[in-house]
């Protein structure tokens, strides 16, 4: 069985070695091309199990699956900043595990919360950042601070791009820093919408728990 991971886990590095140059934050080509879904986040997660099928199986280990499928009454709508599978599949490889069911259940529970923030934020609702300093800078005075259910801090931005050669009209870029990590944390796709909360995918390169 060991065998069988790291033959997986070494083919995933591959096809990440020819994929990771691009930072470029867009949508994952999941079939639908629309950013809403008339689901729960959970059923959502479910619905692809190429980028999220190992996040279910964590959520499930954790019994945390009312949360996601807001079934809480005082977290009916949660931002949920997903770790996508080839996440914790190397978390798995890294720590000798073959499946999650070796990860205990209040690890499990710790790991998820630390990616779940109560209410709905959207990118559009994000600061932009003071463009004269660094987000950890003192000096900084325009970002957008959450604590997280598993107790972490985090600080999200967003930069304007230029196109065209025109500053500041290409692409709006969400970013996050987690002041525990103290590292800025790699994000993919922002914006997916279920009906329950939203979804700010992070990037295959992030390393679960780092936030």
């Amino acid at each position: 069985m060991k065998t069988s991971i790291y033959y997986i886990f070494m083919c995933i590095c591959i096809l990440f070695v020819f994929t990771s140059c691009d930072t470029k934050q867009e949508w994952w080509d999941s079939g639908v091309s629309s950013p809403y879904h008339d689901c729960s986040i959970m059923e959502y997660l479910r619905t692809d199990n190429y980028n999220w099928e190992l996040t279910v199986e964590l959520i499930e280990r954790a019994k945390l699956t009312d949360l996601f499928e807001g079934q809480v009454d005082t977290l009916k709508e949660i931002t949920f900043l997903a770790p996508p599978s080839y996440s914790i599949l190397r978390h798995l490889y890294d720590n000798g595990f073959e499946n999650i069911s070796e990860i205990s259940q209040e690890e499990c529970r710790e790991l998820v919360l630390k990616h779940v923030i109560k209410g709905k934020h959207l990118k559009e609702k994000i600061a932009f950042r003071n463009p004269d300093y660094l987000i950890t800078d003192t000096k900084q005075n325009s970002y957008t601070e959450f604590t997280c259910l598993g107790g972490n801090k985090i600080r999200v931005w967003k930069d304007k791009s230029a196109w065209g050669g025109v500053p500041d009209v290409g692409p709006e870029t969400m970013f996050i820093y987690s002041f525990d990590a103290q590292q800025n944390v790699p994000l993919a796709t922002p914006d997916i919408q279920p009906i329950n909360g939203v979804v700010h995918a992070l990037n295959y390169n992030y390393v679960l728990g780092r936030i």
